[in-house]
C-alpha cells in the first residue's frame, strides 16, 4: 500500500510566458500587463516600453494590478494562467473532487480497463497509527482485492468487477486548468475541518497552492486574500457534513432507486422552431438557456465519478457520509450491483460479501472515533448516493451532449440506464422534443466508433460495413 505522503504533484507545464522586448515575463507580470491593456489600446511591447521609459517597477505593478482585480471580485485575472501538472499516485477519494471542477479538463487512469494490483491502494494517516486499525484495514481491502480477481476469473468484466472495490484504490489523474479552477481546493486545504476533508485532500491543495505560487506568486497570493463567503463557481463536494436541501429533495421522492424528473421546461412560444433551429448552425446555440431538464438522480460511486466529467452539466450532490449512514442501515436497497454480477447466484454472494464487509469495517472504525474522513477510504465504488443534475438543450440534443454520447453503446452500462431514462421521462412531457433526442450516431448520420453497432440501424436501415469505412475516412 501507498500513503498520502506518497501523492505527488508533478507541473508540466503553465503559462503564459513570452519573451518581450527581449525580457524573458512570466505569468505574474504578462498577465498584469495584459490586464492594463484593458484601460489603454496599445500593444503589450508598447505598455512594456512605456513602464520601463517612467522606471517604474514591474512587480510592484504587477503586484498591485492583480490585488487590485481579485479585490473586486474580478476572476479574469486568475482565469488567464493556466496549469498543467498530473497527480500520481494518488487514490480515487481525491479525483472524485477534483475531477469536479466543472472549468478543468482531466485524463484519468480508468478501471474499467486496467485491472487493480494487490499494492494499488492507499492508507489514510490515522490509520497507519493505530496497529489495530491498521489490521482492520488491511484485512477488509485483502478480501476485496481477492473477490475483485475472483470475479474477473469467473468472467466478469474489469469495469463491473471494480463496483466492488473501495475508495482507497489507486489512480492517476493529468488535469489543466486555471489558476480559479483549483482555488476552491488549495481554500479547502487550508480551512476545512479534517474530521470531514480527508487529508490526501488538504495535501493536493497544499501541492497545488504551492505549484501555482512558484511561477505566479503575485497572482495566487492576492487571490487567496480574497476571501468571501460564496468563495468560487459552485462546485459538487461529497466531502460535507450534510446537506440539508439535497436531503429534503431526497426524502420528499422516498428515496427513489429510479430517476426522476424533477422538471422539464421549454420556453413558451419556441416549440415548433426548435427542429429548425437544429438544423441551423446560426441559430441553435440561441436554443441552450431556453430548454432544459432537471433530474435526481441514484447511482453508484463509479458511475458518479464518470458523470462528474461531463462537465457541462451543472451538478449538485448529497454527502457521502449520509449515503454511507443509509447504506449502513440498509445495505441491499443502497448499493448498485452490475447486471453482469446480478445475473449469477454465486456472483451476488461474492459481491455482497464483500459490499457488506466494507461497511461494517467502516462502522467499526466510526465507533472507534476514528475520523469519517479516514474511514470513508473504506466505502466502496458500488455505494448508492443521490444527484441533482440540471441538461440544457446541449446535452439533450447535441451529439456530443450528454444524451447523444452516454447512450452510445460504447458508454458505460450505467450511464447509459441514467441517459436512456432521461430521454423517456422527457419523451411523456414533450414526445416532440423526444423525437429530437437520440444517440450521437442519430444526429451525425453516421456511427464514429471504429466498430459500428446495430443502434443506427435504427435510424439507417442501410448502415453497413462499407458506408462505414467510407464515413471513417
Amino acid at each position: 500500500m501507498f500513503r498520502v505522503d506518497d501523492v505527488a504533484v508533478r507541473l508540466l507545464s503553465y503559462g503564459p510566458s513570452a519573451k518581450i522586448e527581449g525580457v524573458e515575463l512570466g505569468p505574474d507580470i504578462l498577465i498584469a500587463l495584459e490586464g492594463l491593456g484593458t484601460f489603454k489600446g496599445v500593444t503589450i511591447e508598447d505598455r512594456f516600453k512605456e513602464l520601463q521609459a517612467k522606471s517604474r517597477d514591474l512587480i510592484d505593478v504587477a503586484s498591485n494590478m492583480h490585488k487590485e482585480s481579485t479585490r473586486r471580485g474580478h476572476a479574469s485575472l486568475t482565469t488567464s494562467l493556466i496549469l498543467q501538472f498530473e497527480v500520481n499516485p494518488c487514490s480515487r477519494v481525491s479525483t472524485i473532487l477534483l475531477a469536479a471542477q466543472p472549468f478543468g479538463s482531466y485524463l484519468q487512469e480508468s478501471q474499467r480497463r486496467r485491472q487493480v494490483k494487490i499494492d494499488d491502494f492507499i492508507i489514510p494517516p490515522e490509520i497507519v497509527k493505530v496497529e489495530r486499525y491498521s489490521r482492520i484495514y488491511h484485512e477488509v481491502i485483502y478480501h476485496a482485492w481477492k473477490c475483485y480477481r475472483s470475479l474477473i476469473d469467473k468472467g466478469v468484466p474489469i469495469e463491473d468487477a471494480r463496483y466492488l472495490l473501495p475508495l482507497s484504490s489507486r489512480t492517476s489523474i493529468f488535469v489543466t486548468g486555471s489558476l480559479e479552477s483549483f482555488i476552491w481546493l488549495i481554500y479547502s486545504s487550508e480551512n476545512r475541518d479534517a474530521w470531514y476533508f480527508p487529508s490526501e485532500l488538504k495535501k493536493i491543495g497544499e501541492l497545488i497552492n504551492k505549484t501555482a505560487s512558484s511561477v505566479s506568486p503575485l497572482l495566487t497570493s492576492a487571490r487567496l486574500s480574497f476571501k468571501p463567503l460564496s468563495y468560487v463557481y459552485p462546485y459538487p463536494d461529497l466531502y460535507k457534513r450534510e446537506d440539508k436541501a439535497i436531503e429534503e429533495i431526497i426524502r420528499k421522492h422516498h428515496v427513489p432507486n429510479q430517476l426522476i424528473l424533477l422538471d422539464f421546461r421549454v420556453e413558451e412560444g419556441i416549440d415548433g422552431l426548435i427542429q429548425h433551429a437544429l438544423k441551423n448552425p446560426e441559430c441553435m446555440n440561441s436554443l441552450n438557456p431556453l430548454i432544459y431538464a432537471v433530474t435526481l438522480e441514484p447511482l453508484s460511486l463509479a458511475a458518479y465519478h464518470q458523470s462528474i466529467r461531463h462537465r457541462t452539466v451543472p451538478t449538485s450532490v448529497e454527502s457521502i457520509y449520509k449515503a454511507v449512514e443509509r447504506a449502513e442501515k440498509k445495505p441491499e436497497a443502497n448499493v448498485i450491483i452490475p447486471p453482469t454480477i446480478k445475473s449469477r447466484e454465486e456472483t451476488v454472494n461474492i459481491f455482497n460479501d464483500v459490499v457488506y464487509r466494507l461497511l461494517e469495517a467502516y462502522s467499526n472504525l466510526i465507533a472507534e472515533n476514528l475520523p469519517p474522513s479516514e474511514a470513508i477510504y473504506l466505502c466502496p465504488q458500488a455505494l448508492r448516493i443521490y444527484a441533482v443534475r440540471r441538461y440544457d438543450a446541449f446535452n439533450l440534443l447535441w451529439p456530443q451532449g450528454y444524451i447523444g454520447t452516454r447512450t452510445c453503446s460504447y458508454a458505460q452500462w450505467e450511464e447509459r440506464m441514467i441517459a436512456y431514462s432521461i430521454w423517456r421521462g422527457i419523451e411523456k412531457f414533450s414526445p416532440d422534443i423526444g423525437r429530437l433526442m437520440g444517440e450521437k450516431c442519430k444526429h451525425l448520420g453516421y456511427c464514429p466508433e471504429k466498430d459500428w453497432c446495430q443502434i443506427i440501424k435504427k435510424y439507417f436501415p442501410d448502415y453497413n460495413d462499407e458506408i462505414h469505412r467510407k464515413m471513417m475516412e
